[in-house]
């Protein structure tokens, strides 16, 4: 007697199975995602927040707007690092800023009274073989050389040197422009490689400034002491000269390190067990730029801080008739009262006659106010930290390819960084319509289509912060067909000033970076 079943063995009858193991391993515990970049932003988001637990958790938020966002910024496999990155860089920023929010709320604050810390705010306890492996991963990330950078250059240097970046993904990560983060990365370059000649001269010892300074047993090269390092070096004869020799024959900023700096291996353990644990319905993504990058936290705060400091105004409302009769229109209605033309009094032809709608004129032609095509309208709009202080809307009179396409109403209003424009058709006939902008700071959402009757859309221009010019500045948008001119003033972020060269420092004509003194004193 035999016996069938249903069920279907998922095994090769005939073959053998290679590594049950690796198999059944690999099914309990499927790969990652982005498993290529996990040590790489695991290190990164370490050498950030310091903390084991903290770096998982924000390795985990990256991974999880990873995959709800998508392969957006570009199939390229650097455009991808780079994007990773980025993430990982933006979960990191929000970490730090949740931080500074729990220590404001624990200060006692101006108000008087103190809060409590929010439960569960201090991390479990680890056993002590854990606690100093994880030490030895912090000790591990050191570099004692970049100890005289800037926080903006430490975290340029640690992407392009130990995750192998180049100065385009880096540019991208930190939504710098990319010559501003070459200069970036030679500055950072040239002060690593002043660190590591003044310590290459305080190895070598003979000298008393030096001792005093570092002793006989090493040290923790910390900021301070690297500082008074270099000063010393600087000023003196001998150490100078031996600064000079210890990095022969290579021009300073070219070369920032001799090896590859370590990159740690990623829990994969603890990282399953965070991404199990992450709410799904966790809405507090980030805000996307146009090339599909997050952006700074830091920035959009200020961008709200600026804009609480400003006063709010009304929107400037622009009707734009075009009629071909609106010049005899304002001819007739600027004429004294009482005065007959074409044998009717004024009086008598501004009252509506008989099967005549509420709002046109005898002639059947709509009342359209006081204004005439060439007036201008101002008005004070609402600003951030992009755009800027006032949008105005300029009427202009219509060309001749809006003459009979019905009527349309321009609405502006300034909205922090962006402008919206919303273009209603109030006219009987559809309006075919159009915006242009003639900078290339500046894109709307969309630039053209077709109104019917009585519908109304809305139009974003947004300010492109990447191509937006430093200090103030002015452009137009162009509405058609009606001819309607948006004017829209801003100001840009003004580059900050270069930081003066230290003594005992000279660039050479026509070079870039920073040497030591070629001359003897």
């Amino acid at each position: 007697m035999t016996t069938s079943s249903p069920e279907t063995s998922t095994r090769t009858t005939g073959a053998r199975r290679a590594h049950p193991e690796a198999h059944d391993r690999a099914a309990v515990h499927p790969p990652l995602p982005c498993e290529p970049y996990l040590d790489g932003l695991f290190t990164y988001c370490l050498s950030v927040l310091c903390d084991h637990d903290e770096a998982v958790t924000a390795l985990a938020d990256a991974l999880v707007v990873a995959e709800r966002r998508g392969r957006r910024p570009g199939p390229d496999a650097a455009g991808r690092r780079a994007w990773l990155y980025a993430l990982a860089r933006w979960s990191c920023l929000r970490i730090l800023a949740g931080h500074r929010r729990g220590r404001r709320a624990a200060h006692p604050g101006r108000h008087g009274g103190t809060r409590a810390a929010r439960p569960g705010g201090r991390p479990a306890a680890v056993p002590e073989d854990v606690r100093q492996q994880r030490q030895g991963e912090l000790a591990r990330l050191a570099w004692p050389e970049a100890a005289g950078t800037s926080p903006e250059q430490r975290e340029a240097l640690e992407l392009a040197v130990r995750h192998q970046l180049t100065a385009a993904e880096v540019a991208a990560v930190l939504g710098r422009h990319p010559v501003a983060t070459r200069e970036l990365l030679a500055s950072a370059a040239c002060e690593v490689e002043r660190t590591r000649a003044a310590l290459v001269v305080a190895e070598a010892g003979g000298c008393p400034g030096t001792t005093a300074l570092t002793g006989d047993r090493p040290v923790v090269l910390t900021p301070a002491l690297r500082n008074e390092l270099v000063r010393h070096v600087d000023d003196c004869p001998r150490c100078r000269r031996s600064a000079q020799r210890a990095v022969p024959g290579r021009w300073p900023g070219s070369s920032v390190t001799p090896a590859e700096l370590p990159v740690l291996r990623a829990p994969r353990a603890d990282l399953r067990a965070a991404l199990t644990r992450h709410p799904r319905p966790w809405t507090g993504g980030p805000r996307f730029d146009r090339r599909g990058f997050p952006m700074d936290p830091g920035h959009r705060a200020a961008r709200r801080a600026r804009l609480r400091t400003r006063a709010v105004t009304t929107a400037v409302v622009a009707t734009v008739v075009t009629a071909p009769a609106l010049a005899l229109w304002a001819a007739h209605r600027s004429g004294p009262a009482g005065r007959e033309q074409d044998g009717v009094p004024a009086t008598a032809r501004e009252a509506p006659g008989p099967g005549v709608p509420a709002g046109e004129g005898a002639d059947g032609r709509r009342n359209a106010g006081r204004g005439t095509g060439g007036d201008t309208a101002r008005a004070s709009a609402d600003s951030g930290p992009v755009t800027a202080g006032e949008v105005s809307v300029q009427v202009s009179d219509a060309d001749e390819a809006g003459r009979g396409g019905g009527r349309l109403t321009v609405v502006a209003t300034g909205s922090g960084d962006t402008t919206l424009v919303t273009l209603t058709a109030s006219g009987p006939d559809p309006v075919h319509w159009s915006v242009t902008t003639g900078v290339a700071w500046l894109y709307p959402n969309r630039s053209s289509g077709t109104l019917q009757p009585g519908a109304s859309t809305t139009v974003r221009i947004h300010v492109d912060p990447l191509r937006e010019p430093a200090g103030r500045w002015r452009a137009q948008v162009t509405v058609g067909p009606v001819g309607a001119v948006i004017t829209i003033s801003g100001h840009g972020p003004v580059p900050a000033p270069s930081t003066p060269t230290h003594r005992g420092f000279h660039r050479p004509a026509g070079r870039r970076g920073c040497a030591w003194a070629a001359g003897t004193p």
